[in-house]
């Protein structure tokens, strides 16, 4: 079975990509005068190399759920993902061979469950209906 790479912002993640810009801008517009003009370019290959890294991660991660504060993007079975706003969400209905997510305004997006391990399905089922609104209004 299948588990899923559940990505929360990672501060090593964003300081690569950070990392990377800063290397590449150095790289490129020349702001430290070298005797080997050969370093600035080096500089910048290494900025483009570090966001090339960045960006594989998305490609070693088929089941990949990525969650921020108000969107969670969810990719199971598939190269393509779903970005979904939690306050769209109205519920979830989990199977054993799909993840059914209901917006607040009917719309139906059925994730590919199958070949997945069932527990990284409940945890993203939890995750969902954890960060869904109560229904009910008080006051």
């Amino acid at each position: 079975m299948k588990h899923i790479h559940f990505n929360k912002n990672n501060w090593f993640w964003v300081t690569l990509l950070v990392l990377s810009l800063v290397c590449i801008l150095a790289g490129t517009f020349e702001f430290y005068e070298f005797e080997n003009p050969g370093i600035n370019r080096k500089i910048a290959a290494a900025g483009f190399l570090l966001q090339v890294i960045y960006f594989f991660r998305f490609f070693i991660y088929k089941n990949d759920v990525q969650v921020t504060k108000n969107i969670i993007m969810i990719r199971l079975n598939s190269w393509n993902g779903k970005r979904i706003y939690f306050d769209h969400i109205a519920s979830t209905i989990l199977t054993e061979s799909s993840l059914i997510v209901t917006k607040t305004n009917g719309e139906h997006i059925t994730f590919d469950a199958k070949g997945i391990h069932p527990d990284d399905l409940q945890k993203l089922n939890e995750l969902l209906l954890s960060k869904l609104e109560s229904p009910i209004n008080i006051g």
